[in-house]
């Protein structure tokens, strides 16, 4: 992903929305091109707390382990391929993870207002895919391959021959079938 340094003006409104959406200041100063202390303080601003502080996501199998992160992940990525197409990097991205979060409230409503927006939530573990682990996702996938033939990602979305559901896999899985179908048919 590109680094996009846009005006000030047209990021900030993005920024704040990163901000509400738990992104931690170090992930939103490298998607937006802002200093970390200028993302610090005003994370600080808004929450009235410091930003998360520790090791960023490196772990790609993450995303495998559970059947719920592997339709997230996918759903995430298909979001951001479909924002990507209208609205810069930065601005994709958050567009993305917003409506992702929303989806995946659980909250039917369809009428918030700021305070009640399921995508706004109080940390980021009240999310499946935490904002951080969300953006190295986005970064770390693809799907180019190498000279050699070599994907460059292990990880592929993939349709269920099943259930013609999309979710996540590794390249090296021999099943074409979701871990929902999979199991279904092992009982």
């Amino acid at each position: 992903m590109t680094i996009n340094t846009p005006s000030a003006d047209g990021i900030q409104s993005w920024v704040l929305l990163m901000v509400k959406m738990q992104a931690r200041a170090c992930v939103i100063s490298r998607i937006t091109g802002i200093s970390l202390a200028d993302a610090r303080k005003i994370w600080h601003a808004q929450n009235k707390r410091s930003s998360p502080s520790g090791q960023q996501p490196n772990d790609l199998s993450w995303f495998l382990k559970t059947t719920v992160r592997r339709y997230h992940s996918a759903l995430l990525l298909s979001l951001y391929a479909q924002a990507k197409l209208k609205l810069p990097d930065y601005a994709a991205f958050a567009h993305a993870y917003y409506h992702y979060a929303r989806i995946t409230s659980g909250d039917p409503q369809r009428h918030y207002d700021e305070a009640t927006d399921p995508a706004f939530r109080p940390t980021e573990n009240d999310y499946a895919i935490p904002f951080s682990r969300a953006h190295y996702l986005i970064t770390s996938y693809t799907d180019e391959v190498g000279l050699i033939g070599n994907r460059k990602c292990p990880l592929q979305l993939r349709r269920c021959k099943c259930c013609d559901g999309v979710y996540l896999a590794d390249e090296s899985e021999v099943e074409r079938a979701c871990t929902l179908c999979a199991n279904k048919k092992t009982r």
